[in-house]
């Protein structure tokens, strides 16, 4: 039972620092804002195949992606503490390892899991699945939208 007890400490305390990299509240996102064009489009409260349509992604999310910059990315990647929690090869840490998720995940997914992460283990069947697998939600980091295209072109580069 102290091995548990261990366990569950050290979840928590990756969970405390991952959120000490964020200090500012994300700002809320409008319960009816539109999909970004190209995201499949799913009434409030339905999941479509890129995540609950109730979470707001950035307007013109993939042609942001193709021209962000990938270093911007990189700083944003470690300003946030990611590596705490994902490995960028394909090794599991405390979330999953990162390698080859742009092949996996749309960007309106990936978006969406950056910005709301606690919505998409609610409401997502995939980020269901992902929390069951790992049995560790990932913590909010308050990534603000203009950061969101930048970390993802930082992702397609790994």
């Amino acid at each position: 039972m102290s091995r548990l007890n261990t366990l569950a400490a050290c979840a928590l305390v990756l969970a405390a620092a991952c959120n000490k990299a964020s200090e500012a509240p994300a700002p809320a996102a409008p319960a009816a804002a539109p999909a970004a064009a190209g995201a499949a489009a799913a009434p409030t409260g339905e999941v479509g195949p890129d995540g609950p349509a109730s979470i707001a992604i950035p307007a013109g999310l993939d042609a942001a992606v193709a021209a962000a910059d990938a270093k911007k990315g990189e700083e944003v990647w470690n300003a946030k503490g990611c590596k705490a929690c994902h490995n960028l090869d394909g090794t599991k840490l405390v979330g999953p390892g990162l390698a080859g998720v742009t092949k996996r995940r749309s960007n309106a997914w990936l978006a969406r899991m950056i910005l709301k992460p606690e919505v998409m283990v609610k409401e997502d069947p995939e980020a269901r699945k992902l929390f069951a697998a790992l049995m560790t939600p990932m913590a909010n980091q308050n990534v603000p939208e203009a950061d969101v295209a930048p970390l993802i072109a930082f992702l397609k580069t790994r």
